[in-house]
C-alpha cells in the first residue's frame, strides 16, 4: 500500500458526505481517527510531487464543467509568531464540484518537525473555482479557518486563505497552491505559510 492511500482513511471519518445545496461535502470538526508522523507525511508529499512536477498546468478548456473529484495530499511549511518559526506538516482533502464551481475540504493531522502533535482541523470554506481571474488556468480560492491546539496547550486560531492555486495535468489530476494568512497563538498574532500539492 502506498502512503497516499492512507490519507482517505485518516480524513474520511472527519468529512461528512452530505452534499447540501452546493454539492460539496461539508467539513466537520471531528478529529482524524489516526495520526501520521512528520516523516510519513513527507513521504506522501514526495509521492504526490513526483507526478505533480512531471505535468503542466491544466488548460482552461480541459477543466470539466460537470462532475466532481476528491483530491488528497500533504501540506507543509511553517507557523511563525514573535520571531519563533515552527516547521509543520499535515494532510489535506479537497472536494471539487465542477458543475457548481464550489470547493470544500479539510486539513488535519498537523505535526511539527520535532514530532509534536498539533490537534484540531482547518476547514476550507467559501471555496470557488474562478474560471475568469487567470488567463491561463482555472484558479481555486478558499478561506482556510479553524482552531488548533499545540502540544504545549496553546490555542492557535487560524485565519488564512488558499491562493495561487490551480489544476495540473491534462485530466485535472493534481492541485497545487499556497495557504497563507494570520494565526493568533494565545492571542499573539503571527503567520501561517503552507504549500500544498494534492492528487485525485
Amino acid at each position: 500500500m502506498t502512503q497516499r492511500k492512507i490519507i482517505p482513511a485518516t480524513l474520511a471519518l472527519a468529512m461528512l458526505a452530505a452534499c447540501g445545496g452546493t454539492g460539496v461535502p461539508v467539513a466537520t470538526n471531528n478529529p482524524t481517527p489516526a495520526r501520521l508522523n512528520f516523516n510519513e507525511i513527507a513521504d506522501i508529499a514526495a509521492d504526490v510531487n513526483s507526478g505533480y512536477n512531471a505535468v503542466g498546468i491544466t488548460p482552461k478548456s480541459f477543466v470539466p464543467t460537470s462532475g466532481s473529484a476528491t483530491y488528497t495530499g500533504a501540506v507543509g511549511g511553517d507557523l511563525s509568531v514573535s520571531g519563533n518559526v515552527t516547521d509543520v506538516a499535515g494532510v489535506m482533502e479537497m472536494n471539487v464540484d465542477f458543475g457548481t464551481d464550489r470547493v470544500g475540504g479539510l486539513l488535519g493531522n498537523f505535526v511539527t518537525r520535532a514530532g509534536d502533535d498539533i490537534d484540531g482541523t482547518l476547514a476550507l470554506s467559501n471555496g470557488v473555482l474562478n474560471r475568469r481571474s487567470n488567463s491561463q488556468q482555472v484558479a481555486i480560492f478558499s478561506d482556510v479557518d479553524g482552531n488548533l491546539r499545540s502540544a504545549a496547550g496553546e490555542r492557535i486560531v487560524v485565519d488564512a486563505r488558499l491562493r495561487n492555486s490551480g489544476f495540473k495535468g491534462n485530466n485535472v489530476e493534481f492541485v497545487g497552491g499556497d495557504i497563507t494568512g494570520d494565526i493568533y497563538v494565545d492571542g499573539v498574532r503571527g503567520s501561517i505559510d503552507l504549500d500544498t500539492q494534492l492528487e485525485r
